[in-house]
């Protein structure tokens, strides 16, 4: 089945399924890095909120053997369980001070972001972009978010300094940091060092033989989701760097974690960058990557830099539509 076909059959199968009142929008929206999404907003009468479920993974199911009604079903399975927000918590939506405390952060790359940031306020950093987002309902089947636009902050009358103040206090408290080793990500994946055991591919590289395998940690939030935002917040790094008594070498594995290791004299930067672009390239998604860049973190100074001049991301792609 066409793309396009297949759009067609899903929501037509969806407007059975929940009936003639529901309203159902298709349109292309802007992710990470240039990537383009087709995302079906489900507009319940009852409710002024309506949630987006993006398509594109489904067809990519569907062109795997998954018919459109085993797919109808996982999609209205993910309808009906996606917390929706309180009836206070809409009711705040045009009250700036009573949003406060659920406005996070999180970071994504500056270059390859030109079309999206120029909607959104964000703080540059790096060669990164600080972008606010509604931390609106979250339960154990799941969160709400939705991203900050220009058109928000000019409602609300603040700014982005004012954004970061606020997201910089919520969100550690809401997505703490937690760093693990390298043994223990590991054990979770079932490597052995053998070669029927099966290790994460982006550490593929990193890993030659295990016993002499350099000191390697995952920095990430508790959720796992856009856990690179952790080396923004305040004294984890610097606690990281003292506990290990060195100064640290940072690479991005994605948007949602990022690796540690202690830095040295003999480390080779542009090497270490080399391959966080060729993982880039062969193992994390388009939409999932941060950086192609080093970073080192010093701890007399308690400043991240950039170490290294890696290759751009291949921004601007579009999925499927």
């Amino acid at each position: 089945m066409v793309y396009e076909t297949f759009l067609e059959t899903i929501t037509e199968q969806l407007q059975t399924a929940l009936g003639e009142e529901f309203e159902f929008t298709l349109r292309p929206l802007p992710k990470n890095n240039g990537v383009t999404l087709n995302g079906l907003t489900i507009q319940n009468p009852a409710s002024p909120l309506a949630p987006t479920i993006y398509l594109d993974p489904y067809y990519q199911h569907h062109l795997q053997g998954l018919g459109t009604e085993a797919i109808v079903r996982e999609i209205l399975e993910l309808y009906r369980s996606t917390p929706l927000p309180s009836r206070s918590t809409i009711q705040d939506l045009g009250n700036y001070p009573a949003l406060e405390k659920k406005i996070m952060f999180r970071i994504i790359h500056s270059v390859s972001n030109q079309v999206l940031l120029s909607d959104i306020p964000h703080i540059s950093y790096l060669d990164l972009s600080i972008i606010f987002f509604l931390a609106l309902e979250r339960t154990s089947s799941g969160q709400m978010t939705a991203l900050i636009h220009n058109r928000h902050a000019a409602r609300w009358q603040v700014s982005a300094k004012e954004l970061w103040n606020a997201a910089r206090k919520n969100t550690p408290l809401e997505y703490p940091a937690q760093i693990r080793t390298m043994t223990e990500m590991m054990n979770d994946y079932g490597w052995d060092g053998s070669e029927n055991g099966c290790s994460p591919a982006p550490f593929d590289l990193l890993i030659q033989d295990k016993a002499d395998m350099v000191p390697l940690y995952v920095m990430t939030n508790q959720s796992g989701l856009y856990g690179s935002s952790c080396i923004l917040y305040q004294n984890v790094l610097r606690d990281f760097a003292a506990r290990v008594r060195q100064d640290l070498i940072i690479l991005p594995s994605s948007v949602h974690e990022i690796l540690l290791t202690p830095d040295t004299p003999d480390a080779s930067y542009e090497e270490l960058s080399r391959m966080v672009t060729s993982i880039n390239q062969q193992d994390v998604p388009l939409e999932d990557q941060l950086s192609n860049q080093v970073y080192r973190y010093t701890r007399h100074d308690d400043k991240i830099c950039i170490m290294s001049h890696g290759a751009a991301l291949l921004s601007g792609e579009t999925s499927l539509s």
